[in-house]
């Protein structure tokens, strides 16, 4: 059951493959717009590149958030199609907790155990990119990958099953440049990066199809894996430093 205002002008596929085309296109014009920023800014830290990269990812959720929204409006639709303020079952709550508690878990074990304070820091710098990346990925990825995708694919008339693997892989794929993030290519670490994130995206699906496609317990989820690891893989992932 959608949530239709108006008469659809595009197509539930048109309008995923014009959210793919807006993504490769930030994707493309964002790097260059921080390597032109970058030589006129004073970077002497590794936190310093992670704090700008922060911003640059930051930037690229809300703009895709932005763009998500004029397509659902060219779709007759609203947020609340995709799942925004519907309420969510407690099952769909516990598998989403769930995720989060396994896969950042999991996730920062490695680090933990080699004595990086992953969870003992408390600079300023790890609170204001825990709160700024964990609050925008939640709301912005779990409203495209999540809801858009897998409510346009649905409306595509695919079964539920292939809109799973279609948001994963979509998932998994946004994440792909994690690979590169040292500036030079690095082919093992994208592969790993689009793998880990492909499973978190299928993991999420599915908290968002039992939830009864409700957004909330997925953002919440994914704000908070984002909040405790993310601060410390873009980190790590940059320089190879400890925090």
């Amino acid at each position: 059951m959608t949530d239709v205002t108006k008469p659809a002008r595009i197509g539930p596929w048109m309008a995923i493959l014009l959210m793919m085309a807006v993504f490769a296109a930030l994707e493309v014009v964002l790097p260059m717009a921080r390597a032109a920023i970058t030589p006129h800014l004073t970077l002497k830290t590794a936190r310093d590149t992670v704090a700008l990269r922060a911003a640059s990812s930051i930037a690229l959720d809300w703009i895709m958030f932005g763009a998500v929204w004029i397509f659902l409006r060219l779709r007759g639709q609203t947020l609340k199609s995709i799942g925004w303020r519907l309420p969510a079952s407690i099952w769909g709550w516990l598998l989403a907790i769930a995720v989060a508690v396994l896969y950042a878990g999991f996730t920062a074990m490695g680090p933990i155990m080699k004595g990086q304070p992953i969870l003992t820091d408390w600079s300023l710098f790890r609170i204001a990119t825990a709160l700024g990346i964990g609050i925008t990925a939640g709301i912005c990825e779990e409203t495209v990958f999540r809801g858009f995708v897998m409510s346009q694919a649905r409306d595509g008339g695919v079964h539920w099953i292939v809109q799973v693997i279609l948001s994963a892989l979509l998932f998994g794929l946004a994440h792909v440049g994690w690979g590169g993030l040292t500036g030079h290519f690095q082919m093992a670490q994208m592969i790993g990066a689009m793998a880990a994130t492909s499973i978190l995206g299928l993991m999420l699906a599915f908290a968002y199809l039992l939830s009864g496609r409700s957004l909330t317990p997925v953002i919440f989820a994914h704000g908070a894996i984002d909040a405790v690891i993310e601060p410390w893989l873009l980190l790590f992932s940059v320089s190879g430093a400890h925090f």
